[in-house]
Parts: structure tokens; sequence; C-alpha cells
């Protein structure tokens, strides 16, 4: 069976097109003697230095009928693309920029990145301006920039336009790491936060040490948002761009720790007004949902 060097085939049922053919057969013989594949695994786990996602229904970014293995794995972006054999590697090893639109597509499937702005104009994305490309829900700021992107008839141009170089620069960015390791329950104290027991909160993940920390978040959340938004700026998801008691700008000499962040103010009398809090009402006056929206941003 041969193996197209593709530019783009859908991944969920898109037709394919093709620039040339990469013949496997010879690299998937040798594979199956198990020998290669050990060292092709070994090479790809050192080179993109991560931890395989979910690879299920994920197809390889230069022959997209053939399911991507974690096996044949190339650094990209920031981030880590997959193939499903090493011809297919060494193709786009050879001339990336020809797979671009595939290898940026699977970086959004694969969870890597997640869209920030419209992909056409780069502006702010509006709730009322989406269409699906390439089995991707896409955002646009205005329904002319969606429009432009159905007018394509062709599956192929629609991914370009959005995954493309120019749209997916515009449009996505690497979604950001949250390390819990460091950080303790803000209910269970002295319990480790579990990277699978989340709550998505406030555009953002809150994260707990057990089942009955969520369900007890989960009966209330208004109730616990300065705590959660706190850890959200701890596991840097949210990061400070204003004094969150006045809105006004930071000035560097006026900080205030508070449990492990170092939160800063517009002026002297917003650092005492904070000082000057029980540690209780500190939370609240430096976290709850009226200061987290003045002070802070998502990452």
């Amino acid at each position: 069976m041969n193996c197209k060097k593709l530019l783009w085939l859908g991944m969920i049922g898109l037709a394919a097109w093709t620039t040339g053919a990469a013949t496997c057969d010879a690299w998937q013989e040798k594979e199956s003697s198990g020998a290669v594949q050990g060292q092709q695994q070994e090479g790809a786990e050192k080179k993109s230095g991560a931890t395989p996602p979910n690879l299920d229904g994920i197809k390889c970014c230069a022959a997209g009928d053939n399911n991507a293995s974690a096996d044949h794995a190339a650094a990209y972006r920031d981030g880590t693309v997959y193939f499903c054999c090493a011809d297919c590697l060494a193709a786009f090893e050879k001339d990336s920029t020809a797979y671009a639109t595939m290898a940026n597509h699977q970086l959004v499937l694969t969870g890597q990145y997640e869209q920030k702005a419209c992909p056409i104009s780069g502006g702010e994305l509006s709730d009322d301006s989406k269409t699906t490309v390439a089995g991707v829900e896409v955002g646009f700021c205005c329904d002319d920039c969606k429009q432009k992107v159905e007018a394509q008839t062709d599956a192929t141009e629609q991914a370009k336009l959005v995954f493309g170089d120019e749209g997916f620069e515009k449009g996505f960015a690497k979604k950001a790491t949250v390390d819990v390791t460091t950080i303790k329950c803000f209910f269970m104290k002295k319990k480790d936060l579990i990277a699978e027991k989340f709550v998505e909160f406030n555009d953002g993940k809150v994260y707990f040490c057990c089942d009955g920390c969520v369900k007890r978040f989960n009966k209330d959340p208004a109730k616990y948002a300065a705590m959660a938004n706190h850890q959200m700026v701890q596991t840097g998801q949210y990061v400070q761009t204003g004094c969150p008691i006045s809105g006004g700008k930071i000035d560097d000499t006026k900080t205030v720790e508070v449990n492990g962040v170092k939160v800063g103010f517009c002026c002297g009398n917003c650092q005492a007004k904070a000082e000057a809090a029980s540690e209780e009402d500190r939370a609240e006056l430096l976290s709850g949902a009226e200061a987290f929206a003045k002070g802070f941003t998502k990452k």
C-alpha cells in the first residue's frame, strides 16, 4: 500500500488532494520485525520531549488517510505533531511548510493549541459568528470573515484559510500548560491537587484533590470564586494586568504577597487596604469576582 504525500486530506471525511507520492512499504516491512520501530519511538520521544496526547481518530500530518502514531513524532511550533510512519516524518522534516496546514490543524485537534482570535482579521471573536472547518468549530470576529471561509466551496481551501500559517498565527495560540504539583487543594489544604480532578470555571480550570471537593465546589461556585480565581493565578492560567482594587496601572514597588502570589497595586493607598484586611477579607478584596475582573487577564 502506498502512503501518499498529501498537502491536505480532511481528517474527518474531507476529500484528499496530493502533490506527489512517497512509498512507505519498505519501512512498514522493516517495522513488522519490531527492530526499527523501537529505535524510531525512542528517537521521537527524545525529539519531541512531550508525552503524547490521545491520538484516537487523529490522522497522519502527511498521509491523512493513515492513523497517526506516537512512535513517529516531530517537534513543531512548541508542540508535537504525529505521523503514520518514518517516511512521512522524514518528508515533514525535509519541508515542514508543505504540510503546515495539516500540522497546524492537528495541533488544534490534539488540544495543544486553542483559538484566541479571528483567523481572518485577528480581531476579537464574536459568539454569533461560527462555522465548522475540518471538524473544528471556528469562530470569527464578524459574519464577513465567516462568509469568506464559507464561500470557499473546496474544503481544502477552507482549511488553508483557517489553518494555513497566516490564519493560524492570527487566530490560534499554544494552550497554557498547568503545573499543579506544588499547589494544595483549597478545601483540603494538606492534600495535593490531582490534574484529572478539575472543574471548568471563568474560562479556566480549577483543580481539586478528590471527587468530594469537586462536588462541593459545583454546589455553589460563586461562593468559592475568590479561592478559585486565586488558584488560577497560582497555576499560571491568569496573569495580573492591573490593580485589583482600582483597576489602575500597577506600581511594581507596591506589592503584597497573598498565599504565594505577589499582587501589585497602583498606589500605597490600595496596598494599605490589602495589608489591613483580614485573611478572609483580603481574599475577596483581591480575588473576588469584581477585583479579579479589574486586575487579572487570561493568559
